[in-house]
């Protein structure tokens, strides 16, 4: 979805010489659309995918391609972070795409902490795939997006935004049970749990 979005929803020459970085990337999928659009890419994952990384990407380049290089990066290791920190420069990433990485609560803060860590002050972070919790929850269950919600302010000013035409029509789908959190997020707002 990510990297679909942002081939169709961006305008053309967007991401051109844009220095983005793909957190947790896999295949590579995004980096390599991002690539054909002319964006310099830095592909992140852990140290024993980059030769698969590499392999994909290389299948990716043609002419106007935008650069790319694959580095070694465990979302826990300040070493690590601080390295691509360095690689990116005083100013950080244009932008962080971050797709279908994310699927335990105990990753959540090591997830943000690397993402602060890669951004400055200009720097837009997109990301998709955050596992949608079971449409039965126990009373004091946590989903996943919840634990997301609740720790994104201790990294980074987060605002609450208009859905154009309101939250309750924006196509979220509903869930027969929410969790607690979500509700108490969400009433201060004026909004239902799934509408937040």
């Amino acid at each position: 979805d990510l990297a679909r979005w942002a081939v169709e929803v961006a305008p053309e020459g967007h991401w051109h010489h844009r220095k983005s970085v793909e957190l947790g990337s896999g295949c590579g999928l995004v980096s390599s659309a991002l690539m054909k659009l002319g964006a310099d890419v830095i592909v992140t994952d852990l140290q024993e995918l980059l030769p698969h990384l590499e392999y994909n990407l290389g299948l990716n380049v043609h002419e106007g391609s935008g650069q790319h290089s694959v580095q070694a990066l465990n979302w826990g290791s300040q070493a690590d972070r601080d390295a691509l920190r360095t690689k990116l420069g005083a100013q950080g990433a244009d932008v962080i795409f971050a797709a279908n990485c994310v699927y335990s609560h105990d990753t959540v803060a090591i997830f943000l902490a690397t993402m602060k860590a890669l951004s400055g002050p200009d720097t837009l972070a997109l990301m998709c795939g955050v596992p949608v919790p079971p449409a039965e929850l126990a009373d004091d269950a946590t989903t996943l997006i919840d634990a997301f919600v609740a720790a994104c302010p201790d990294f980074f000013d987060c605002y609450l935004l208009e859905v154009p035409g309101g939250a309750e029509n924006a196509g979220i789908g509903k869930r027969s049970q929410q969790s607690p959190l979500s509700a108490s997020l969400a009433e201060p707002h004026g909004l239902t749990a799934a509408a937040f």
